[in-house]
């Protein structure tokens, strides 16, 4: 039997459950992001007009695949089968607070009808407004629409090639003030057109040709068009470590999205993204599909580190969800609803994350995420509560609660064969207020 000793200090202050959440964008519409950071769970849509199994997606444009034959790829695209109400319910279903839409990838094809280029649903027969459908129904449903932006627009630009096959970035065709006035047109453009909660940035790495300067500037667009309106990162600023750091001065937007990875608790709001078949986020039937309890760990580190996970399914090019991505991420929901009240609308702490697992909280509860089977807990005197109960979050069954002469002793709830993480739901005499991240002993 495994014993895990946690403790905690004092309270010494009152915090409201944005106290992790310390670097925040001025700008920020805060009841927004309220709404954002309870939901936790986003479901990814990556709609990839030019991806075929054997072609790739934009990132093998010139690598593997010339863009003549990537453009003749998306102009032969159909999803005739697109049913914005199927995705939808889909997605109410697993579990999911918000959705996210690419509308346009590095390829620059855009999937409405843009006035500002050719190179958008008028050139292939599917003709529905697929950003209007899903952005209606979400909204009818509940949940937050958001849109997928990629900033990099090879078409628009003129490159024959992704940016990493280009040593010399060549200056975009007219000059980088149209091609800056082109993406500021298009951002009113899908601002306007379809009111989403969130855009979602991309491509926005393109060194001279996009600066933090730009970033900000498009965030002030951005703001004066709709500013109830969140945005995810619009330039980048690296650390020493070549990744992405929040800069609240609008160049990042309102937070930052880091893919594939974990994080432990930043001070700014976060989110982390993945494909339940990563690293292939276009719909390929052959590609392996990330395991169940590796999707659910990459969750509960997200959420218990006080991020969001947004999740994507390509859709076929019929346009339909395919049932083995689906099956996957309905696994995932099964132990998300089945423990949703350590999940929504919590924040993440008060203890670090370590092997044994992690922990959220909410009113006067707090919530162990077990990671490891068969742990026995053993929690130091809670100073300014009292415990009243130990339950186990997904059944509601009342475990074993022992005071010591140094606090309490808790039984841990059993995982199963497969080890996917228990949650044990403790009661406090009153709300528990978050003054700081604290270690285990």
């Amino acid at each position: 039997m495994k014993k895990i000793f946690l403790s905690l200090v004092t309270i010494l202050f009152a915090a409201t459950c944005f106290c992790q959440t310390t670097l925040v964008n001025p700008r920020t519409d805060m009841k927004l992001l309220r709404r954002f950071q309870d939901g936790k769970l986003g479901m990814f849509i990556h709609w990839m007009a030019c991806f075929t199994p054997a072609t790739g997606d934009s990132w093998e444009i010139g690598r593997k695949t010339p863009k003549r034959v990537a453009a003749s790829i998306t102009y032969a695209w159909d999803p005739e089968k697109f049913d914005a109400k199927a995705i939808v319910d889909f997605a109410v279903r697993a579990g999911c607070k918000y959705i996210t839409v690419i509308s346009k990838h590095h390829d620059g094809f855009c999937i409405w009808d843009s006035k500002y280029t050719s190179f958008d649903l008028e050139r292939v027969k599917f003709k529905k407004d697929i950003l209007a459908e899903l952005g209606r129904e979400a909204h009818r449903r509940g949940l937050l629409f958001g849109i997928y932006y990629s900033i990099l627009d090879i078409n628009q630009m003129g490159w024959d090639k992704m940016p990493f096959e280009i040593s010399t970035q060549p200056e975009p065709t007219g000059g980088k003030a149209a091609f800056v006035q082109y993406i500021h047109d298009q951002v009113k453009e899908l601002l306007t057109r379809y009111s989403p909660d969130i855009m979602w940035f991309d491509g926005y790495w393109l060194k001279q040709y996009w600066t933090n300067e730009d970033g900000r500037n498009l965030y002030e667009d951005i703001k004066k068009t709709k500013p109830n309106t969140l945005s995810r990162g619009l330039s980048s600023t690296r650390n020493d470590k070549d990744e992405d750091i929040f800069v609240p001065d609008g160049s990042a937007g309102d937070y930052l999205c880091i893919e594939a990875k974990t994080s432990e608790g930043p001070s700014y709001p976060w989110e982390a993204c993945t494909s339940v078949s990563y690293p292939v986020y276009a719909y390929d039937p052959s590609a392996p599909l990330k395991s169940k309890k590796d999707l659910i760990t990459m969750f509960d580190k997200e959420i218990c580190g006080n991020g969001n996970f947004l999740l994507n399914i390509g859709p076929d090019r019929d346009g339909t969800l395919p049932k083995a991505l689906t099956d996957r991420f309905l696994e995932v929901s099964d132990w998300v609803l089945k423990n949703k009240q350590a999940i929504y609308n919590t924040s993440g702490g008060p203890f670090k994350q370590g092997t044994w697992g992690g922990s959220t909280y909410k009113g006067n509860h707090i919530y162990l995420h077990l990671r490891q089977p068969d742990q026995e807990i053993t929690l130091n005197e809670l100073k300014g509560y009292t415990v009243l109960s130990a339950k186990d979050a997904a059944t509601g069954e009342s475990l074993k609660l022992t005071r010591t002469a140094t606090g309490y002793l808790i039984q841990a709830p059993r995982v199963g064969d497969d080890n996917i993480i228990a949650v044990i739901a403790l009661q406090l005499d009153k709300p528990f207020v978050f003054s700081g991240w604290l270690s285990l002993n």
